[in-house]
């Protein structure tokens, strides 16, 4: 499509160059536009005051004026082609919209997949009636869920008009939780390797540095998994530790393995790992000082 290439072409710019419309006189500018912004106005507006939380009504209320702003530039290219004006003018509206379309695709997909989880199945059922700390995993996974999404999706739409965007920029604590995760993934992988070492080898040596950095990462890092992970992780580290000297630990660690395979492969997917950050660094998991579970 040729808006595809004029957008490939312009995209760059696309931040700061606006799209050149043409300027028509006061007397020659068209009256249908204003006459449907009036009329939209006038029937949204008793839709948005019958939105009882301000928050919800504010935002309803931009992404209404965003999607408002983009039809009016097609109403643009209507008046560009009826006017016989240059093919260029139009396909810089025709590019705009083009450079959107995947990113906003991807946005919405995303969107939809975590609401679905969160509302469908972390929050599906819960009551104000429950206790705190009978709720406390799922509210925390459905904030994490929500979090990182809407995060994301902002960097996300932000590299359409300026590819060098990036999130330790836009969000305090984004390094804070790359480096966090980066940790995590190395302390994960040592792990790893340890029990397959003490599986494969099954000395005191072995066994006996697997537990004591089992120990460590309990402490210290576990904190850095997703809150609904830390009671499995402990558990399984106890089963790892109790079963030591036992017939059954080999099989333990076996399964131990499986896990931290899975759950590596987790971390990795973190969106904060795939944002053209440097790679981790594999190293010996570091000593941290003891501290309480957020």
């Amino acid at each position: 499509m040729a808006a595809t290439a004029y957008a490939n072409s312009n995209q760059a710019g696309a931040a700061t160059v606006a799209p050149p419309f043409p300027s028509l006189p006061e007397g020659h500018k068209p009256t249908v536009p204003d006459r449907d912004h009036c009329r939209l106005k006038k029937q949204l507006d008793p839709i948005l005051k019958g939105i009882r939380s301000p928050a919800t009504e504010e935002a309803v209320r931009h992404v209404f004026n965003t999607l408002s702003r983009l039809r009016e530039i097609m109403g643009l290219v209507e008046l560009n082609v009826g006017e016989g004006g240059p093919a260029r003018v139009t396909l810089a509206a025709f590019a705009f919209a083009e450079s959107l379309r995947e990113t906003l695709a991807g946005m919405s997909f995303a969107i939809r997949h975590e609401m679905k989880t969160v509302f469908g199945h972390d929050l599906a059922g819960l009551t104000a009636e429950r206790r705190p700390e009978e709720v406390r995993a799922d509210f925390m996974r459905a904030h994490g869920l929500l979090s990182n999404c809407f995060q994301q999706s902002i960097i996300t739409l932000a590299r359409v008009f300026d590819p060098s965007v990036r999130g330790e920029l836009l969000f305090d604590d984004y390094g804070a939780r790359f480096k966090q995760s980066s940790l995590l993934l190395t302390e994960l992988s040592a792990l790893a390797r340890l029990a397959r070492r003490a599986q494969e080898s099954p000395d005191a040596e072995a066994g006996g540095l697997l537990i004591r950095e089992l120990k460590s990462f309990c402490q210290n890092t576990i904190y850095y998994l997703m809150y609904k992970d830390w009671d499995e992780f402990e558990d399984l580290s106890c089963e790892v530790m109790c079963s030591r000297n036992s017939a059954r630990h080999g099989f333990i660690l076996h399964c131990f393995t499986t896990y931290l395979d899975a759950l590596i492969n987790q971390v990795r997917m973190r969106s904060v790992l795939n944002d053209g950050a440097p790679a981790p660094t594999e190293s010996k998991p570091l000593k941290k000082s003891r501290k309480g579970r957020r």
